[in-house]
């Protein structure tokens, strides 16, 4: 099969497309032949930090594709099912025509949703689905700040965020009109406005019920004076010190989104719920209720180029992988 190979982690690293043998699925495990994949952060990070990889590596978070083969023991699944998956950081990812994974965390997907919107989902969309559902809680008449709206996991909390009827607040440095239309109430500019003093503004000094930050821990930091009390601050990279959360102030709840970890520090529960999850999200999307936000489809020989562009924060929404076409 073909495959795009992390020969050398690191800055700069270096990823070739090679011809390598198939993977063949063991107990427990399925066989997905890939049609699409999708470019995420983590995909750069593990290809600049990954020290811990065994080399050489495939890299891809995401995939979206039919069942190929099954494995002993599985029962749930059989050849020729359309899914989604959520790759294991730390195996041969979705960067390949195929990628075996384990049958938990296999989601179905609508027969009328296309494979290049599903390969949106699994990193950036259930990323946003565990933010709004599992950690924030969102509910209708809500508020909440969406740090870094304009990327992949922000568009969708967005979409998630309004369906529920919560105000969303949304910063951005560019295409606020985009951002409006995936129901965003708001759009600030960080780059020429004061994000504290805009959102309180906004607000009627209320502040917010949550803020969702995709940026770093010291952006979560910085945002948590909009916070109303009782309020919850959603990091997905990095997340503030408990020692600048004062005892007996604003009750503020913190939370980490670590979605791929859950193959390290999670159990099958974790992996079926992230399943369930990714489910939930290709339905809302084969229905039209979710956008994609597909900005770019390129083929498997152009990700080092738009791994780069990622790294240098030139990608809005989601840059999707062609690698097969499938029926």
């Amino acid at each position: 099969m073909k495959a795009l190979l992390l020969n050398q982690v690191g800055s700069p690293y270096e990823l070739s497309l090679e011809e390598v043998p198939v993977p063949v699925p063991g107990p427990g495990e399925v066989r997905i032949k890939v049609a699409y994949s999708s470019i995420n952060p983590v995909d750069f990070k593990f290809a600049k930090g990954g020290s811990s990889l065994a080399l050489p590596h495939v890299l891809g978070i995401d995939a979206a594709g039919v069942v190929d083969a099954v494995g002993p023991e599985v029962s749930a699944w059989k050849a020729g099912d359309r899914v989604i998956t959520l790759n294991n950081l730390l195996r041969w990812g979705g960067f390949a025509e195929y990628v075996v994974v384990s049958q938990d965390i296999v989601c179905a997907i609508p027969a009328h949703l296309a494979f290049d919107a599903a390969a949106t989902i699994p990193c950036a969309g259930i990323t946003a689905w565990q933010a709004v559902y599992r950690k924030a809680h969102l509910e209708a008449g809500q508020s909440v700040l969406v740090n870094a709206g304009g990327g992949g996991v922000g568009g969708f909390v967005i979409q998630l965020a309004k369906a529920l009827g919560a105000t969303v607040y949304a910063t951005a440095s560019s295409e606020p009109e985009r951002l409006r239309k995936l129901g965003a109430d708001e759009v600030i500019n960080y780059k020429t406005e004061n994000v504290v003093e805009r959102v309180m503004a906004l607000s009627g000094g209320r502040g917010v019920d949550a803020v969702i930050d995709m940026v770093s821990g010291a952006a979560s930091a910085a945002l948590l004076p909009v916070l109303r009390h009782n309020g919850h601050i959603v990091c997905v990279v990095g997340r503030p010190s408990d020692a600048t959360l004062p005892p007996w102030g604003k009750a503020i709840s913190i939370h980490d989104v670590a979605l791929g970890f859950a193959y390290q520090h999670g159990d099958s529960e974790n992996l079926r719920d992230i399943a369930r999850s990714g489910e939930f999200m290709a339905k809302q999307m084969a229905d039209g209720q979710l956008d994609p936000m597909i900005r770019q489809v390129i083929p498997l020989e152009a990700v080092p180029d738009a791994l780069r562009a990622a790294e240098a924060g030139q990608n809005q929404g989601k840059v999707v992988i062609h690698i097969a076409d499938l029926p």
